[in-house]
C-alpha cells in the first residue's frame, strides 16, 4: 500500500481527547439512543457530531472498498440494502480488479464482478493416495494469466487446465521419484500455455492415465491462422492433437465453417479412436482416427458422419456427452438419458441380461427410465451415476466392490436411488469406486465415496465401503476426479452459472452463503405455488362428508398433482383402491346388521 492511501486513512480517524498525562480517556457509553433524524450523523451528550459511514461520499466508499479483498467486499454488501447496491456496482469491481489483479480483464465489456470472483476463487488441489505424503493436501501452481477454471484433466505426468477465456494451460507433474523408489509429492512450479480459443479438450477415457498419450483440443480458428483459407472466410472449428508430455501439436483437423461444435469426447482404443463432437444444435457427429498415423508427416481425409442417436431421434437435442472405453452416454435438453454400448460384456454388466442386445447395431441408443429430469451424470467402466433436478442420486451397473453405494454387492440393472447424507452436487465414477460431492447446510462441501478402497482410492477408508462414507478430504471443492495415484479437486465460482438443482419450496439462504447472495426467485415462486395447491387439495379432502369421498379425492391428487415415480404412484393408487373396497365392504356389512 502506498503513502496516499495511508494519508487518507489517517484523515478518517477521529481525534481522541487526551488527559494531562497524555493517556487517552476512554469514551463513555451512551445511555440513551440518539434522537437525531439524520441517518448519516449522530449527536452525543456534549453536542459533538459522530460521523457514520453512510455519510461518506460514494467516491470515497469506492476508494475504500477497492483496498479490500473480494470476500470482504461481498460481506460488506450483505450488511444492508444500500451497501449491497454499492458493492454490486461495476465501478467498485473495476477498481478492485485494477488494484489487486492488474492483469485480469473482463470476459465482456462491463462485467468486472464476474472476472474478479473467477480470479479470486480459482485453485486446484491434489492429494496423494499412496506413498509419502499420502494424507497431505497440496495446491498446484496457479497460472497468473488464467481467468477462473472450467475444466481440468490429469494425465500421466502433467495436468491440463482450461480457463473461462478459452486458454489451455499445461502444468508439469508434481510427482518426482526419490532414492527409495517411492514418489515424493511437491508443489508444481512450472506451467505453459498450450493453445488459445479452446472450447473443450479430451483424452483417453480410461481411468489409467498411462493410456493418455495424446490430447485432443477443440478450438475455433480465424482464417488468418488457418492455412488454405482466404482472409475473408468466416472462422472455423478445428481439432488439434497434442502430445501430453511435451505439449507439441502433431495433428490438426479442420471442419467447414457451417459446422460449429461445443463438446468433444473420445471412445475406443488407440487403433480405432472414435471422436464424438456435439454441435450447437445438439446433434452428435463422429469420426474415426488411428493414432499410429498421427506422427506421420502426411495429410489425409477422414469422414465425418452423424451419430445414430441424432439420426433416429432428431427432435431430441443432446446437451451433455459422456464416454467411456466401450460406451457413450447422452443427456438431452429435456432431461432424458440414452446409453450406447459397444460390447456384449458391458451390456450384461449394466443391465444384468443379454436380452435386447444387437451385435450388428452397437450404436443404437438405449433409453434409461427415471421418474424426474436428469441434469448431470457420470459414466464409469461398468457403472454409471445420474443426478436428477432435485439433487437425488441414482446408480446402475456392476456392484462387485460396492461402488453403487447401495449397502450390498448386488448388481443393479436399472437406475436405483441411493441415499446420501445431503444434496449431491457432483458425482464421479471410477474403475471400481465412486465419489460424490455433497452440498453442506452452510455452503460448504463434503466428499463421500464408496467401493474399492485399495491403493488409497478412498482416503480414510482403506478397506472400502458398500455405502457412501465421508472421506478425509477438504470440504470446499467444486468438482473432483481421481486417478490411481492422486485425488484432484477443482475450486472456482462463476456468478453467471445458473443453479443446477431446485427444491419444491425455496429455502431461505443464510447471510454470507456463497459469493452471489441471491436465490432463484422463479423456482422459489413455483415451489410455493405447488405447496399452496397441495394445501388447497388437503382442505378439500377434509371437507368431504364421507371416508369414501376422501379416499377418492386423495386418489385423484396422487394421480394428477404429485410428481412421484411410477412404482410409488402405482403402489399408492393400489393401496387407495384397496382401502376404498374395504370401506365399501364395511358399509355393506354395517347396513345388513342394521336391517337385521
Amino acid at each position: 500500500m502506498d503513502d496516499k492511501p495511508r494519508s487518507e486513512n489517517r484523515k478518517l480517524r477521529l481525534p481522541q481527547r487526551e488527559t494531562t498525562e497524555g493517556v487517552p480517556t476512554p469514551k463513555k457509553r451512551k445511555t440513551q439512543p440518539s434522537t437525531s433524524e439524520d441517518t448519516g450523523t449522530g449527536q452525543d451528550r456534549g453536542g459533538a457530531m459522530t460521523p457514520s459511514i453512510q455519510s461518506f461520499p460514494p467516491e470515497l466508499l469506492v476508494e475504500i472498498l477497492s483496498w479490500l479483498s473480494v470476500r470482504d467486499v461481498v460481506a460488506f454488501g450483505a450488511s444492508c440494502q444500500s451497501f449491497r447496491e454499492l458493492c454490486c456496482s461495476e465501478a467498485v469491481w473495476r477498481r478492485l480488479c485494477q488494484r489487486q489483479v492488474p492483469r485480469v480483464h473482463p470476459l465482456t465489456d462491463g462485467h468486472w464482478r464476474r472476472a474478479a470472483i473467477l480470479y479470486y476463487t480459482r485453485a486446484v488441489y491434489f492429494q496423494a493416495l499412496s506413498g509419502r505424503g499420502g494424507r497431505s493436501l497440496s495446491q498446484a501452481v496457479t497460472p497468473p494469466l488464467s481467468l477462473g477454471y472450467r475444466k481440468f484433466l490429469p494425465t500421466k505426468d502433467s495436468l491440463f487446465l482450461l480457463d473461462c477465456r478459452g486458454t489451455l494451460f499445461l502444468l508439469r507433474s508434481a510427482m518426482t521419484p526419490s532414492s527409495r523408489g517411492r514418489p515424493t509429492w511437491r508443489r508444481a512450479c512450472r506451467h505453459a500455455v498450450v493453445c488459445t480459443h479452446a472450447k473443450d479438450f479430451a483424452s483417453d477415457p480410461r481411468c489409467d492415465v498411462s493410456y493418455r498419450r495424446y490430447l485432443y483440443v477443440l478450438v475455433s480458428r480465424n482464417p488468418e491462422a488457418t492455412p488454405g483459407l482466404s482472409p475473408g472466410s468466416p472462422p472455423c472449428d478445428c481439432v488439434e492433437v497434442y502430445q501430453q508430455d511435451t505439449g507439441q501439436r502433431v495433428f490438426k483437423m479442420t471442419f467447414h465453417h457451417s459446422l460449429t461444435f461445443t463438446r468433444l469426447q473420445l471412445a475406443g482404443s488407440e487403433s480405432q479412436r472414435s471422436l464424438l463432437l456435439l454441435s450447437d444444435e445438439g446433434k452428435v457427429y463422429s469420426l474415426t482416427v488411428n493414432e499410429a498415423h498421427l506422427v506421420t508427416p502426411r495429410s489425409y481425409t477422414v469422414q465425418l458422419c452423424i451419430r445414430k442417436i441424432s439420426h433416429s431421434l432428431p427432435h431430441l437435442p443432446v446437451s451433455q456427452l459422456h464416454t467411456s472405453h466401450s460406451s457413450a452416454l447422452y443427456l438431452t435438453a429435456c432431461g432424458s438419458v440414452y446409453l450406447e454400448l459397444h460390447s456384449a460384456g458391458l451390456y450384461r454388466q449394466l443391465f444384468g441380461t443379454m436380452q435386447g442386445f444387437d451385435h450388428s447395431d452397437t450404436q443404437a441408443p438405449l433409453a434409461l427410465s427415471l421418474p424426474s429430469k436428469v441434469v448431470s451424470c457420470s459414466l464409469g467402466f461398468s457403472h454409471l451415476a445420474l443426478l436428477d433436478e432435485f439433487g437425488r442420486l441414482f446408480m446402475q451397473g456392476c456392484n462387485r466392490y460396492g461402488q453403487l453405494g447401495t449397502g450390498d454387492k448386488i448388481d443393479r440393472g436399472e437406475p436405483t436411488q441411493v441415499a446420501v447424507s445431503g444434496q449431491a452436487v457432483v458425482v464421479w465414477c471410477g474403475l471400481n469406486h465412486s465419489l460424490v460431492l455433497l452440498g453442506g447446510a452452510e455452503g460448504g462441501r463434503e466428499v463421500h465415496g464408496c467401493g474399492c478402497g485399495g491403493g488409497g482410492r478412498l482416503p480414510g477408508c482403506p478397506k472400502g465401503s458398500a455405502t457412501f462414507t465421508r472421506l478425509q478430504v477438504p470440504p470446499w471443492a467444486l468438482s473432483l476426479c481421481s486417478t490411481k495415484d492422486c485425488l484432484y479437486f477443482l475450486c472456482c465460482h462463476d456468478v453467471d452459472k445458473p443453479p443446477l438443482f431446485h427444491e419444491p419450496i425455496q429455502q431461505p439462504r443464510a447471510r454470507g452463503q456463497g459469493l452471489t447472495g441471491t436465490g432463484d426467485q422463479e423456482q422459489g415462486s413455483e415451489g410455493e405455488q405447488k405447496s399452496r395447491h397441495l394445501q388447497n387439495r388437503l382442505a378439500e379432502i377434509r371437507e368431504c362428508a364421507s371416508l369414501q369421498e376422501q379416499l377418492g379425492n386423495l386418489k385423484e391428487t396422487v394421480q394428477s398433482h404429485m410428481a412421484l415415480s411410477p412404482a410409488h404412484r402405482n403402489f399408492l393408487l393400489e393401496a387407495l383402491t384397496t382401502m376404498q373396497r374395504g370401506t365399501l365392504t364395511e358399509q355393506s356389512h354395517s347396513g345388513v346388521a342394521t336391517s337385521i
